[in-house]
């Protein structure tokens, strides 16, 4: 049984309320998943009781090509007895034996998000830690940015640029000195400013 089975059934058709939330909450958390293949191996279980029930209950939510489901649908009113239909009417009408299954399958469904809840903490444990950007790199990123706020009306405008460069050189060089940032790092974001201005000059002058 696969997920595809449930990702293929009409929605509208799946009664009662309870199975069409159990077949949804399934779908919701396979969507959200990002290991597609561990959910459907985790999940596997209540993949195929949400199904087996949804067979049962709302058959007409699957879906089957209009021709097979005409010719079987023909078939099973002239094979089927009067009484045997009153016994499947019977037996979709027992609330309560459903109901029971249902709150089981409820239960169920939550076990096994607590069960891939843990199992993607695990994952994240274990994936390399994304280093963040230091100081100097997120106060260099923030000076590149105003460049980049130059008017459009004034991006072919070398001596505007030249001046701006000037400015931010100058701010820059402040900050760095303020915060007790080494020259070393200072200077690497000087050379990086100025290859952003560099860059917008040898455009603006093709």
């Amino acid at each position: 049984m696969t997920i595809q089975k449930l990702q293929a059934l009409d929605m509208s058709k799946v009664q009662p309320e309870a199975l069409n939330k159990a077949v949804q909450d399934i779908l919701d958390d396979y969507k959200e998943t990002t290991d597609k293949k561990a959910f459907e191996e985790i999940a596997k279980e209540n993949i195929e009781k949400v199904f087996l029930l949804v067979e049962r209950l709302a058959p007409k939510a699957i879906e089957v090509e209009k021709a097979e489901k005409k010719e079987t649908d023909d078939a099973v009113e002239k094979e089927i007895p009067d009484s045997k239909k009153e016994d499947v009417k019977k037996d979709k009408k027992d609330s309560k034996t459903v109901k029971k299954e249902l709150d089981s399958l409820s239960e169920d469904i939550k076990a096994c998000r607590l069960k891939i809840k843990r199992f993607n903490e695990e994952k994240r444990k274990n994936e390399p830690k994304k280093t963040k950007p230091m100081r100097h790199t997120k106060i260099k990123n923030h000076f590149i940015a105003i460049a980049n706020l130059i008017p459009p009306a004034h991006k072919d405008n070398v001596k505007m640029q030249k001046e701006a460069e000037k400015i931010l050189l100058r701010a820059h060089r402040g900050i760095m000195n303020t915060y007790g940032i080494n020259f070393v790092r200072a200077e690497a974001g000087e050379l990086a400013i100025k290859e952003k201005y560099d860059k917008m000059e040898e455009k603006a002058t093709k």
